[in-house]
């Protein structure tokens, strides 16, 4: 979780490279509000949304296949309880899902108007998807169980290992229904004012991708979800998650 975490400062770096001078300050602020006002939204109604009340739907839940429901501000964990680490992990989820946006609509759109946003985005739409893919009650989860023990969907249902779907198709629509709506910044209707559009440091963005790709072990390798868990089969599944993220990035920076 703390490796996810870190990512937001790998987002931040990336983008102010990305933009004008002048607009420096914007995306820092913007990258420090994902992570803060992500933080408390995913403990007020967030984390509940997604998961509930964490029962299957043949126990007694009011979480149904469409969302959670329940377990409001973290209420039913207590001292010592072992989900405490699920929160957190998720919350992280969530920011990176967020900060997606930042870049999509970099330089053209009101601070108020972002945070609305990421209110809306890390309160209702990101949970609600998680709901349906990571909880046990969710219609496409491979977790859920009926009264016959099988997934509402055929076989195994919606497998997502490290949210690519989750995490990355939600926040790469929410960033591209953003631009849509926001439009093309001002500059580039005139071809000699586009040209001047270049960002202002390539250490920072260099630095940046040097972030994100660290923090990629973290998030991939920690959606394993134990490294001590199925007798260590889990830790040589995460260290094979790791090769495979290495090789991915490193192709990725060749190609």
């Amino acid at each position: 979780g703390i490796l996810v975490f870190w990512m937001q400062a790998g987002f931040a770096m990336l983008e102010a490279g990305s933009v004008r001078k002048k607009n420096i300050q914007n995306i820092l602020f913007k990258n420090l509000m994902d992570a803060s006002i992500g933080a408390i939204c995913f403990w007020l109604l967030g984390y509940s949304f997604a998961f509930g009340t964490e029962k299957y739907i043949t126990e007694d839940t009011n979480d149904n296949r469409f969302i959670g429901s329940g377990n409001w501000a973290l209420q039913n964990f207590f001292d010592g309880d072992t989900m405490y680490h699920s929160w957190f992990f998720q919350w992280t989820f969530a920011g990176a899902a967020a900060t997606i946006v930042s870049g999509s609509v970099a330089e053209r759109c009101r601070l108020e108007g972002y945070f609305v946003y990421t209110i809306v985005l890390t309160t209702f739409i990101y949970p609600i998807v998680v709901h349906w893919a990571w909880s046990k009650t969710g219609w496409m989860s491979p977790f859920y169980k009926d009264s016959n023990g099988d997934p509402y969907l055929s076989k195994n249902g919606f497998l997502d290992f490290a949210g690519s779907g989750v995490v990355h198709t939600t926040g790469g629509f929410a960033g591209l229904i953003g631009a849509i709506a926001i439009g093309q910044r001002r500059e580039f209707r005139d071809p000699l004012l586009r040209k001047q559009l270049k960002g202002h440091s390539v250490l920072l963005c260099s630095l940046g991708v040097s972030i994100l790709w660290m923090g990629w072990y973290g998030f991939n390798c920690g959606s394993t979800l134990g490294a001590g868990a199925g007798g260590g089969s889990y830790i040589n599944l995460a260290a094979k998650v790791a090769v495979t993220t290495t090789i991915s990035a490193a192709m990725g920076a060749i190609t």
